[in-house]
């Protein structure tokens, strides 16, 4: 696995289910044309934790990586951070992510396990 960068930059996940219920929420409950934000802001992890954080939480998978400069491929303007703000979602509509990285992580690669054994 490549980490491009430096591996500080941080990001969000959302599990789809997750995602999937905020989705439907805004169809039933929300404003017509208005935009909404759906994601998970926590935790707020740099993709060097990422890796440590899928270490810890399934240690039976082997990880390695690797920190590399960006490819020539790689946007110049790719932000440092990504982390959505869901406040008007949780206000409007009661949207409110349930499914921790952890758990996420672990039903994911039960999943994968199964579908590609």
């Amino acid at each position: 696995m490549n980490i491009y960068g430096s591996g500080r930059q941080t990001r969000t996940f959302c599990y789809v289910t997750d995602a999937i219920l905020g989705f439907l929420q805004i169809l039933l409950y929300g404003l017509p044309g208005e935009p909404y934000n759906i994601g998970n802001p926590e935790p707020e992890i740099s993709m060097l934790e990422l890796i440590e954080t899928i270490k810890r939480t399934l240690p039976e998978l082997t990880v390695d990586y690797r920190v590399i400069e960006h490819p020539d491929t790689y946007p110049s303007d790719e932000p440092q951070r990504r982390c959505p703000d869901i406040t008007k979602a949780r206000l409007q509509v009661g949207y409110f992510p349930q499914v921790t990285l952890e758990d996420g992580l672990q039903r994911f690669f039960g999943w994968a396990k199964t579908a590609f054994a």
